[in-house]
């Protein structure tokens, strides 16, 4: 399937963002850099203040995830970032850091995974010391279609301490293991960031990003149910 990149579609997706409060173009390639398609958005402005940059760090152990915010003491990232490195089901709670709104060094808060909840073969909840006082995201119901517009929010490794926005990617159907294909440009780093539906009251959480195979972006796509139990409605 062909992208409409970056220009006129781009164009038409950051003017959409700014009408609305989403994106931040002001923001975007402050630094020089090239994004690709991909935009620097303020990390304060809804909904882009729920998600954060996931901490993993400890003895031999330093590895950071993307993750967002679905309810005041959840964070919604990818198994892979929270597993152990021997074996383990996950690593111990208290090396794990979710720091939403995280920008060049600040961000808006601090809270530590008391403990981990999956919601999927990747999907996983961390369960957090704290209730948050940012808004979460809210989850998706069940019913994207292939074609359907996305954006994809992370924290890049090539720019680590910024939150980057894919808003013109698109999904591309579906794997035989039943996961999502997308050509949102998601990359190491990007691991357990939230791909975003338009539900027209706003963006809401339809899968996370798990990895790429070969050229192609891979997401699950969220139980809700199983996700709302936990998070509440």
């Amino acid at each position: 399937m062909s992208r409409c990149r970056p220009a006129p579609c781009l164009l038409l997706a950051l003017g959409l963002g700014a009408a609305i409060g989403w994106l931040q173009p002001g923001q975007a390639n402050a630094s020089g850099a090239d994004l690709g398609g991909r935009v620097v958005v303020a990390p304060s402005a809804e909904p882009w203040s729920a998600v954060g940059r996931l901490n993993v760090a400890g003895f031999r152990i330093r590895r950071h995830c993307t993750a967002t915010l679905v309810a005041p003491t959840l964070a919604l990232t990818a198994r892979h970032c929270v597993a152990g490195l021997r074996g383990e089901e996950w690593v111990a709670p208290e090396q794990v850091h979710f720091l939403p709104g995280y920008a060049r060094g600040g961000y808006l808060e601090h809270r530590q995974a008391v403990g981990f909840v999956s919601v999927g073969d990747e999907a996983v909840l961390v369960r957090l010391d704290r209730p948050a006082r940012i808004r979460p995201i809210p989850i998706a119901e069940l019913g994207s279609a292939p074609g359907a517009a996305l954006f994809e929010a992370g924290y890049s490794r090539d720019k680590g301490h910024v939150l980057t926005v894919d808003p013109a990617c698109r999904f591309t159907g579906w794997s035989s293991d039943g996961l999502w294909h997308h050509d949102c440009e998601a990359i190491g780093g990007d691991s357990g960031a939230p791909i975003l539906v338009d539900t027209g009251a706003g963006l809401a959480v339809a899968a996370i990003h798990v990895g790429r195979r070969g050229t192609v972006g891979v997401a699950e796509p969220l139980d809700p149910i199983r996700v709302r139990r936990h998070a509440g409605p």
